[in-house]
């Protein structure tokens, strides 16, 4: 019982670690995406670890604002930004 109390402990101590680590750490690139979709056009910033996957994650936010329900959030999502704009912190 006192071995797999210690296992698990110490697993949750990495975990704690790491997620201290991540969150120290930061974004790494700020983007500005703009999305044309509808002849509405919706710009957003946003901070992410990694260029691509941020640019993913504006894309999906501006998508928010120029579509309405969930087929066109998809066809939105899938349409080339308009314009991005990344710069490494």
């Amino acid at each position: 019982m006192k071995r797999n109390s210690l296992i698990i402990t110490f697993g949750f101590l990495v975990f704690v670690a790491y997620s201290t680590f991540l969150l120290l750490k930061g974004s790494n690139y700020q983007c500005e995406v703009c999305i044309l979709y509808n002849d509405i056009e919706v710009c957003q910033k946003v901070e992410g670890m990694d260029e691509s996957e941020t640019v993913i994650q504006g894309v999906s936010t501006a998508c928010g604002g120029a579509a309405s329900g969930r087929t066109q959030n998809i066809e939105c999502s899938n349409t080339p930004p308009k314009s991005v704009q990344c710069k490494k912190l």
